[in-house]
Order: structure tokens, then sequence, then C-alpha cells
């Protein structure tokens, strides 16, 4: 599944296809809780010091405008996700599948398009793989 995020991540397209057909068959037991831990850990990446509520919603509307998917994400769930990854005492009651649609394009926005290195990406996925396997 790592590499399924990594692949996401890079664009490329072709392997990525070909990782989630195996995971079709194979299942996606697990999934959900890595997203949350690479999104945890990208949102973080991208706020190291934290963020204020006006940080967040330009931050949410550049994403909204320039991520494909974006225009349909609904702005106020995904400032309360991303504000509860940089404070874990905001409490969150987003339905799953929005939670990991906002988690997705978070990620791809924060992470893809070469916004860090290959090696930033792998020491990211390498703790998000190790929180998730805690939780």
């Amino acid at each position: 599944m790592v590499a399924y995020i990594r692949t996401m991540v890079k664009g490329e397209h072709a392997e990525n296809d070909r990782i989630e057909a195996r995971l079709d068959d194979q299942g996606w037991d697990g999934f959900g809780t890595l997203l949350g831990a690479v999104f945890y850990f990208a949102v973080n990446h991208r706020f190291p010091h934290g963020a204020s509520p006006d940080e967040v919603i330009r931050f949410v509307s550049e994403m909204r405008s320039t991520t494909a998917g974006g225009p349909e994400t609904d702005a106020t769930s995904t400032e309360r996700l991303i504000n509860a990854a940089l404070d874990p005492s905001i409490d969150t009651d987003t339905d799953p599948k929005l939670a990991g649609r906002i988690q997705g394009l978070t990620i791809l926005h924060t992470l893809g398009a070469g916004a860090i290195s290959d090696e930033e990406l792998d020491d990211l996925l390498v703790k998000a793989s190790a929180l998730a396997s805690r939780v």
C-alpha cells in the first residue's frame, strides 16, 4: 500500500494502476489508516510550525482551485481535517469516504509535482507506515 501512495504522489500512473488492480484483488485492509497517517505527516510537512486559520483557508482554496477533483471537495470539511492534523484536540465527524477523498487530494497537493524530494517522501512514508502499524 505504501507503493500505491508513492506512485500516486510521483504521478506514475501506469504503475499506480497496476498496484491498484493488485490491491483490488488482495484487499485494501489497513489502507484508510495508512492514508490517514500519510495525511497527518503531509500536513505537518506543509505547516511544520502550525498554521493560522487564515493560512489553512488559503491553502484549501489554492488546493481546490489547482487540484483535479478539488472544486467538488467541501472546503469546510477539508479545513476541519487539516486543522485536526495540526491540533489533535480538534474533533472531526467527517464521513469516512469524504475524509479519504480530502486526505488523498491534500497528499497530492502537498507532496506531488516535485514538492518533496524522493528521500523526504521515503522518510515520510516510513514514518506514516510505522504510525499506521501502531494504530
